[in-house]
This record gives structure tokens, sequence and C-alpha cells, in this order.
């Protein structure tokens, strides 16, 4: 690709266009995965109050009446460490399958459909994790205090505990790992198969077994068999989604596969995540751009 042309770590129009083209120019299924924090929606430090950028939303409706008036041609998830009954509330689209807790649950929202009545499906293998996940969810919280930077977010079988708010997340993400193992001495938390998931603001436990992104997307693969897939992230999470299209398209060199870095100039994205990127892009606004226009294509 041509080097970024405009803001530092964007990529250039020409580059954005050579990559709609080749994931438009296959005739078979186009599966199209996004993020919503940082990607479908402007980073905040409060998770509470995140909000999709209505371009990106607008961009997602079109590729999801593609896919519903050419069964075949396309398929959208949204994959995020959120889970599915939050995302599906925040993103309103309809004819998108949803996947939290990095893949962990999924629930696909009919067109028209409304996103309180989704039904979430969670592997029941993994319900022994939920005692020891509300565990550590109570009792890091009141090891720390219940700061007010500490945003806990319960997710059944897992646990994330968000610092972002706080003025300094190295530090306060520090101090939650302590409590943790603090906790897990105390009550005798021994063998309790959550393992930590990449994060660089949040420090989520979930079951080791359940793997996480990158076995989301190999799923997805698997089940849909795609001509071309582009992947859409901003975080360390996305860097498992990313080597997981790298890995599916040097095995087939005949998938069109593209990695997208959402890099705004509030928030870059970690340089493990921007080395695995085939294109930058400078926004959540930038996202709905490029959808509309993969729309458009298709």
């Amino acid at each position: 690709m041509t080097a970024a042309v405009g803001p530092p770590s964007i990529s250039s129009a020409a580059d954005v266009a050579a990559a709609l083209d080749r994931l438009a120019a296959p005739p078979g299924p186009l599966l199209v995965v996004a993020d919503f924090d940082g990607t479908l929606a402007v980073g905040s430090r409060d998770p509470a109050v995140a909000i999709i950028e209505p371009l990106a939303q607008r961009g997602l409706r079109a590729i999801a009446r593609v896919a519903a008036e050419r069964p075949g041609r396309a398929h959208v998830a949204v994959l995020t460490g959120r889970v599915v009954a939050d995302v599906a509330r925040r993103v309103r689209v309809g004819g998108v399958e949803y996947l939290g807790d990095h893949g962990l649950e999924h629930g696909t929202l009919a067109r028209g459909g409304r996103a309180e009545q989704l039904r979430v499906v969670t592997d029941p293998a993994f319900d022994t994790h939920r005692y020891p996940a509300s565990i550590l969810a109570d009792e890091v919280s009141a090891e720390l205090g219940a700061p007010p930077w500490l945003f806990v977010e319960r997710k059944g079988p897992s646990v994330a505990f968000h610092v972002r708010q706080a003025d300094d997340v190295v530090a306060a993400r520090a101090a939650v790992l302590a409590a943790i193992g603090t906790v897990e001495a105390r009550m005798g938390l021994v063998d309790h198969g959550l393992a930590h998931y990449r994060g660089r603001s949040v420090v989520d436990l979930r079951p080791a077994s359940a793997g996480g992104k990158r076995e989301a997307i190999e799923r997805l693969l698997e089940r849909h068999r795609p001509s071309a897939v582009v992947v859409l992230g901003d975080e360390l999470s996305d860097v498992d989604a990313f080597e997981a299209v790298i890995t599916a398209r040097g095995a087939d060199p005949g998938l069109g596969g593209v990695t997208i870095a959402v890099h705004g100039s509030a928030k870059a994205a970690p340089e493990e995540l921007l080395g695995r990127a085939d294109l930058r892009l400078g926004s959540p606004r930038a996202v709905g751009r490029f959808f509309l226009a993969l729309a458009g294509r298709l």
C-alpha cells in the first residue's frame, strides 16, 4: 500500500478505495465484523455513556440492508467485550449478529426487531464460572474501597474492572490486579478457571477455555465461508481478531481479508494493533463513511 497522506497514521483515500474494491470484488459472501467502543462509538472515560456514532449506525444499516435484499451476499457482526443485551441497545441495527463478552455470548437481531427482545445465548458449559466471577466483582471493589474511578462490569461467567476514569490509569490497573490477588487468597479462589484477557484500561477476567476474539472470528469464518472479510477495531483485544484474519488469508490466498484500526487523534490505537492493520481510519465517523461506501459497492 502507498504511504499515508494527510493526518498522521491515517490511510490515504487511495488506499481506502483499493480496500473497498478488494472487499466488494468477490461474488461470494462478505463478512463484516466491527468492535463497538472506539470503533462504532467515540471512546468515553465512562463506559456507561457510550453512544454509537450516527454515521456508523447508518453505514451498518446500509450493509445489513444489502444482506437482507441479497441473501448470502453479506453478513454483519458486532464483536465486543460488552454483553449482548447492552451493545444491542446501543447499536439498534437489525439484521446484525451481536457477539458479546468477546464472543462468549451471541444473539441475532432481526430487521425491524426490538433490541430489548433479543434472545441471548451463552454456552452453559461456562456456568461454573459465574460464582467466582460474582465473588470477585463484589470483593475486589470492596477491597479497593469502591473508588469512583472503578466501573465493575458483571458479565455472568466473566467480570471486567474498567479503570479508564482514573487520573492514572496504569496505577489504577495495577491496584486492581493487586486487589484481585488479595481477594483470591482470602476467599480461597484457587483454580477458578478465569484468565486475564488483553486490555489497557481494563482488567478482564473470563473463562480461560472460552478463548477470545480470535476464536470468535474463526467461528464466524468457519460458519459463513466468506470470500472476503473485514474486521475493524481499536484496542488490544482486537489484535486477536486481526490475527485470525491474517492467519486465514495466509492459509487461503483467495480470501480477501482486510484489517482496519480505528486510530483517532484523541486516543491512539495500541502499536501492537496498528502493526497488524492494513488500514487506519481516524474516527467512528470515518468508519461510517467506509461502511456507506462499501454498501454502495455491494
